[in-house]
């Protein structure tokens, strides 16, 4: 049965913007220009972030530009409507997972994660996640107790259960998706390389594990770190997509200026 999620969510999306709106106009900007760039230059990047669909990475960054100048009508519209669209997302997630605990619970399990990646704080996407956790669990249980009951009968030790350990990976695999699609590419190259350990053959696991790289390569190139965008792209295949590009200008950027004689 579906739960009923629309107050909840919109109590959270307006609390945010009562706080967001309760600060708008507080701080009047005198910032020098090279503030002011610096500010246009991130709302930029929480652009391209959401175009990529980090719409979580992309509010972190508007959060960011309003930190540093509070007054940005520019920045504060931007995070306004992501707030709303993030809890939108948020909740189109939770009922197609809710919808499929039963059915599909792999698939229910993905989209309640993708849930929590873009609302860490969804208290009914936590008690699902909880209560689908529990029920694969008692499953196995129950389904080794059938096993051991029917050796027993027949006389026979219980045969090993060669799919006992599948469900961490399982989880691991479902972790990685959701954050890649939400942009969390630390925590994505963190889950795929486990599975990587565990599948070195596996070619899909592989590419989201490249694509995870390059991504994250991106998105600290457009915040000017050039040293962990190089570190990123290193571990990319040379040839894919413009990761020889992006290497080169990292390398021209991290060079020390030239000093004027």
């Amino acid at each position: 049965m579906i739960r009923t999620v629309h107050s909840p969510v919109r109590r959270h999306i307006a609390g945010i913007l009562m706080l967001l709106s309760a600060t708008a106009g507080c701080t009047i900007s005198q910032l020098p220009p090279a503030d002011r760039e610096e500010v246009r230059q991130i709302v930029e990047t929480a652009r391209k972030e959401e175009e990529r669909g980090a719409i979580g990475t992309s509010v972190k960054d508007l959060k960011i530009a309003l930190t540093i100048d509070p007054g940005n009508s520019r920045a504060r519209e931007e995070l306004n409507r992501l707030v709303i669209k993030q809890g939108k997302e948020a909740e189109a997630h939770f009922i197609i997972g809710d919808s499929l605990r039963v059915s599909n619970p792999l698939k229910a399990q993905k989209e309640l994660l993708a849930a929590l990646r873009l609302r860490p704080d969804y208290p009914e996407a936590i008690t699902a996640l909880q209560e689908l956790q529990l029920a694969k669990a008692e499953a196995k249980i129950q389904a080794r107790l059938r096993k051991e009951a029917a050796a027993k009968a027949q006389g026979k030790r219980a045969p090993v259960d060669d799919d006992e350990d599948s469900y961490p990976d399982e989880y691991s695999l479902e972790v990685a998706m959701a954050a890649f699609e939400a942009g969390d590419y630390t925590t994505a190259i963190k889950e795929f390389q486990k599975m990587k350990a565990a599948y070195p053959n596996d070619p899909d696991i592989q590419a989201y594990l490249e694509r995870s790289w390059y991504n994250s390569g991106i998105a600290h190139y457009n915040r000017k770190d050039y040293k962990k965008a190089l570190t990123a792209f290193s571990k990319v295949r040379k040839g894919f997509e413009r990761v020889d590009e992006y290497s080169l200008l990292c390398r021209q950027k991290m060079k020390p200026a030239k000093k004027k004689k």
